[in-house]
């Protein structure tokens, strides 16, 4: 919505329900993906206020995000965060994006299904830089830091076991990407690292990377991506994968709204099966 010759009013809002078989599935109830609205500078930058992706993943971990179900799991992400006052500015090329997160007393986030934090979020931020160039190529850097209270806790599952610890004060996190389009081929690689610190104990880290590609021709979308990641516990661990898979996808646009797909999985943990996808999507 027009406000004057430089600014507008943007607005979105999406829900989604969790299906039988995801890993929150025993949470079934309509949850918010994106609500927020806020105002379109153009030169002059975009501020928006609400619940949605943070900085850190725009800037860095969307860039190997390409899949529908079996990509983005390399790495520790908190998921989209309520309560954002977010800045996102472009230029020439460069990107800036910042964000500051407010205080969740009911923070519950879960990574891909193998290490999640539940507690009391104080407050957080978030940033993250991007340039790219007129060849195709392009790079980012990302951080992002949260502080926790109240015995707020950690746990983290790996091949050998599983770790849980509830005096979680802190975490934080960076990355590193890059993308280059060619055509009708993409080609994009994440590495990133995470820190989480305790009251009176070891920290503990975990790192992944995550590769990813595609090819589109027609309506056809042909995808190949490979995760890995690994966590330990300062002085009581060595690194232990947590992560290790190899995907492919093919998807099928009937026209800009809808698209069918399918995916498959396979695992390089020896405790996990390999998996299989199929899926259609519509776009209101």
């Amino acid at each position: 919505m027009a406000l004057n010759d430089t600014w507008s009013g943007v607005a979105k809002t999406e829900w989604q329900l969790a299906s039988e078989n995801s890993y929150d599935s025993d949470k079934r109830e309509l949850k918010a993906r994106h609500i927020y609205a806020g105002f379109d500078g153009s030169q002059y930058g975009q501020f928006l206020f609400g619940q949605t992706e943070t900085a850190f993943y725009n800037a860095t971990v969307a860039k190997t995000d390409i899949f529908n179900d079996y990509g983005d799991m390399a790495n520790v992400y908190d998921g989209r965060q309520e309560g954002q006052a977010i800045y996102n500015g472009q230029w020439n090329g460069f990107g800036l994006k910042g964000g500051y997160i407010t205080n969740n007393g009911s923070y519950d986030a879960n990574y891909a299904g193998w290490s999640g934090v539940e507690g009391k979020m104080d407050h957080g931020y978030t940033l993250g830089a991007t340039y790219d160039f007129d060849f195709g190529l392009g790079l980012a850097a990302g951080y992002e830091s949260k502080s926790f209270e109240d015995a707020s806790s950690l746990t983290i599952t790996s091949e050998n076991g599983t770790f849980s610890r509830a005096d979680l004060t802190d975490k934080n996190d960076w990355a590193v990407a890059a993308s280059y389009t060619y055509q009708g081929f993409y080609f994009a690689a994440l590495y990133n690292e995470s820190t989480y610190k305790f009251d009176g104990f070891n920290d503990a880290k975990a790192r992944g990377y995550e590769l990813a590609a595609s090819y589109n021709v027609d309506a056809w979308t042909f995808l190949a991506g490979y995760n890995f990641a690994e966590a330990k516990v300062e002085g009581v661990t060595s690194y232990e994968d947590t992560v290790d898979f190899t995907s492919m996808g093919v998807e099928y646009a009937f026209n800009s709204k809808l698209k069918a797909y399918t995916e498959y999985k396979i695992q390089g943990l020896s405790q996990q099966d390999d998996e299989w996808t199929v899926g259609m999507q519509y776009n209101f």
